[in-house]
């Protein structure tokens, strides 16, 4: 039943993904590299709810793998938002190194069939970060109201969510020497934690302006 809740809450991922099509002509590449996200976001939640309830089997895998395809188009959506820009060998570098990090704890620790705890903790803290300067960014940069800014909405969602999720993680860890009641109560809010953000991101759809029409008049 917990687990039915659980995909039923993670189905309002729906909402940016209806949002982004109805908007789909405003979405230009400055947004793809997420919309795609939210996609693969949604075939993961089905796919993973599937191996669980109808073949009895554990998720992991489809979550470790994702894990690695959400680093990487989060981290190429600040790239297109000016994240090292004008350094390309240097992003692509970080790229690649997280990737032989997420190879190293997966594979040669064999741990792609249960919880990573490193990778997830070091890319949820550089996101985290890496939305916290674009914000900033925004605040000394633009003059107009932040909250009607689509750019500033995803960063929010962003913080929320990944700072929850360090949580979480912690909270994972921490089960270990018995703190099972802290760990079941966090995870039990990271499913609404979830709709916060999805209801954010829907929102920042919403809010994304049309493409200005070039005239020579």
């Amino acid at each position: 039943m917990r687990t039915i809740v659980a995909f039923l809450l993670s189905q309002s991922i729906l909402l940016p993904i209806i949002t982004g099509l109805v908007n789909f002509r405003r979405l230009d590449g400055s947004y793809q590299p997420f919309f795609l996200l939210l996609i693969i976001g949604f075939l993961t939640e089905v796919i993973g709810f599937i191996t669980i309830s109808g073949y009895g089997a554990s998720n992991f895998i489809i979550v470790n793998i994702y894990l690695l395809i959400e680093w990487t188009l989060i981290a190429w959506q600040f790239h297109v938002w000016g994240f090292l820009r004008h350094n390309q060998r240097l992003f692509y570098g970080l790229l690649i190194l997280m990737a032989l990090g997420w190879a190293v704890e997966n594979l040669l620790f064999h741990r792609i069939t249960g919880m990573v705890v490193y990778f997830r903790f070091l890319y949820f803290f550089i996101i985290v970060l890496l939305s916290i300067n674009k914000i900033n960014f925004m605040i000394t940069h633009e003059n107009r109201n932040l909250f009607r800014n689509p750019r500033f909405l995803i960063c929010i969602g962003f913080i929320i969510y990944f700072l929850y999720m360090i949580v979480y993680i912690w909270a994972f860890a921490i089960s270990f020497f018995g703190a099972e009641q802290i760990t079941r109560r966090i995870t039990f809010f990271m499913s609404y934690i979830n709709v916060l953000t999805n209801i954010i991101y829907a929102i920042a759809f919403l809010l994304i302006p049309k493409p200005l029409k070039f005239t020579l008049n």
